[in-house]
């Protein structure tokens, strides 16, 4: 239901911001007298796993709690301005039009470079830096895929990340893509033969 109470372990969150590798909550727990806010941070996917709170401080004042949860996310967003500044991430975000026009969404993904939709990726990474993936398997990558799964790297850092189907925008037109996409396929690829992983490329 739409007014349904997110709950963590127990305890009511009645803030949240996930905002670089973090998720910063201030949660409720009317039931105690001494600390019945608490600020922490919440690891875990519920659809996979469990959620847990990490690094918990816990406060008898309203104005305190906010105060620490407010602070944490503004370490949070620093950080994300510290990564770009230092791996001078591209903040330029892809569209349709740097896609190839030729090649359906219904395409086999296999060894192909693609463009993920700005939408799939958090506010704060959605610019050319994360969408651009070289996808290396998963369920969802084969052509008119049954299964949603896509695996792969992400070109700009050699990251792994994991996608679904739904969210690749197309495949990247060689054309227009950046002069770091090149080198950064290559080193992919030469990882995964030293892997001894599975090459497929188009």
């Amino acid at each position: 239901m739409a007014d349904e109470k997110r709950t963590v372990n127990g305890f009511e969150v009645r803030f949240a911001m996930h905002i670089g590798e973090q998720e910063v909550l201030l949660l409720l727990d009317p039931d105690s007298t001494e600390t019945p806010y608490m600020v922490a941070y919440c690891e875990g996917n519920p659809a996979f796993v469990a959620e847990r709170l990490v690094e918990v401080v816990g406060s008898d004042d309203y104005l305190e709690a906010v105060d620490e949860f407010l602070k944490r996310v503004q370490g949070q967003v620093d950080q994300v301005r510290t990564d770009r500044a230092l791996y001078g991430e591209p903040q330029e975000v892809f569209g349709k039009e740097h896609c190839l026009p030729s090649e359906g969404i219904e395409a086999d993904l296999h060894g192909r470079v693609v463009v993920m939709r700005p939408s799939a990726l958090r506010p704060e990474y959605r610019n050319v830096a994360y969408q651009i993936v070289y996808v290396s398997g998963g369920f969802g990558a084969a052509a008119n895929a049954r299964g949603s799964a896509v695996y792969g790297y992400d070109v700009y850092s050699g990251d792994k990340s994991n996608w679904r189907r739904p969210d690749v925008l197309g495949i990247l037109d060689p054309a227009k893509a950046p002069d770091w996409v090149k080198p950064g396929v290559e080193a992919i690829r030469a990882q995964l033969k030293t892997k001894g992983g599975k090459e497929n490329e188009r």
